[in-house]
């Protein structure tokens, strides 16, 4: 038989017993009533750390709603953790994310965090204490980030342009949930139940739906500027992200040890492993330039901007007549799928590229058709047998 706690009339029917009869509030934290004898009541708050229960009697007769007694009870279970700062707040989980960011991982990784949580981070909801926090804010939030379409746009036009908001808000929310996880794990919140609920958009990411073939390389290099062509050799010889490739300098290259040393918002620093050919391109990129310079730079001698590869890359892959998708990051793709045909280590390929190998196999397992029957023919088994009657 069911009983309950959370309604006058639920309590009034309970036996009297010893044993209070509990409400789980989240994990580990039960509200609980216990019936006495001449029909009264008392209210109990239980703690679950590490198997052990702690219990408190709450200050507060059979008389108070369950309501309110939940209130009692979770400043009981805040004071229960020790927090030194009982009002802790969105805003200043962001801020220790942000501070944590830029000693464990980089200061550009920090900053670009606190720009994305900046913009999209409301006043109000910067203010709401930790504790306090809903899930249907959390929702609410993520779902403030995705674009309608506009009055006149085709099908296709408001398609993508919900698709790349919903993309983008997926990056958004994990910066933002990150940042709530590290105050969880401070312990300045005793539950994560609030944003752990609340998932990504699901299939929204399109930038590797576009498999180049060695003929698209091939036209994109004949149809690109000099210093376009030398951007693309290098991405598809190192599958390196184009952020890592501009920063990269003379001095970050051996060619004895033929190896590059990258950068990475996402991975941090990391040392990549080259293949002759690419030290052939890397050795006549450098040859005779200052250690500190750049080792891609655009014609006018200055170094590639945050974006100024974008539309370049995109006037050349529309001249090349690749699919209208086709952006800079396909050349990464594109080094990564040649690598797994080529028989290469998972391990080795994440290592070198600064991905996992689980975001490898989730997104690097579609060949071409041409490329699939190709492994499928290094398959050698012995001839079928023949008998004759």
């Amino acid at each position: 038989m069911g009983f309950r706690i959370d309604t006058i009339s639920g309590r009034r029917k309970l036996p009297p017993r010893a044993e209070p009869y509990w409400y789980k509030l989240s994990m580990g934290e039960h509200l609980g009533f216990r019936k006495l004898t001449d029909g009264s009541g008392r209210w109990i708050a239980r703690k679950i750390e590490n198997r052990k229960s702690n219990y408190e009697a709450l200050n507060c007769d059979s008389n108070m709603s369950f309501s309110e007694a939940q209130k009692i009870a979770r400043k009981f279970f805040i004071n229960s953790l020790g927090i030194e700062k009982p009002n802790y707040t969105v805003q200043d989980s962001i801020e220790d994310y942000i501070e944590h960011l830029s000693v464990e991982n980089s200061v550009r990784s920090a900053k670009e965090s606190k720009q994305r949580l900046a913009k999209h981070v409301s006043k109000s909801l910067g203010r709401t204490t930790i504790t306090a926090l809903t899930t249907v804010q959390v929702r609410a939030f993520r779902d403030s980030m995705v674009k309608k379409p506009d009055i006149g746009d085709d099908e296709f036009e408001s398609g993508e342009k919900t698709r790349k908001s919903k993309d983008s808000a997926n990056r958004v929310m994990n910066m933002f949930k990150a940042a709530l996880n590290l105050a969880y794990r401070n312990s300045y919140v005793n539950s994560d139940a609030a944003w752990r609920r609340v998932t990504g958009f699901r299939n929204v990411s399109r930038c590797r739906d576009v498999f180049f073939s060695n003929d698209d390389i091939n036209l994109l290099l004949n149809t690109s500027s000099e210093e376009l062509k030398k951007l693309i050799e290098l991405a598809i010889h190192t599958g390196a992200r184009y952020g890592e490739l501009r920063h990269a300098r003379v001095s970050d290259f051996s060619s004895s040890n033929k190896t590059l040393k990258l950068s990475s918002i996402k991975t941090g620093a990391r040392t990549a492993f080259l293949s002759d050919a690419t030290v052939g391109i890397l050795n006549s990129f450098t040859k005779l330039r200052h250690p500190t310079a750049f080792i891609l730079v655009k014609s006018n001698g200055e170094p590639w901007g945050e974006k100024d590869h974008a539309r370049p890359f995109k006037d050349v892959a529309l001249a090349a007549k690749l699919p209208e998708n086709s952006v800079f990051y396909c050349l990464r793709h594109y080094h990564i799928s040649k690598a797994l045909l080529a028989r290469v280590s998972t391990q080795v390929i994440a290592e070198n590229c600064g991905t996992s190998i689980k975001m490898i196999e989730k997104h690097y397992g579609k060949f071409m058709a041409e490329d699939r029957r190709e492994m499928m023919n290094q398959i050698v088994l012995p001839a079928a047998s023949t008998s004759s009657t």
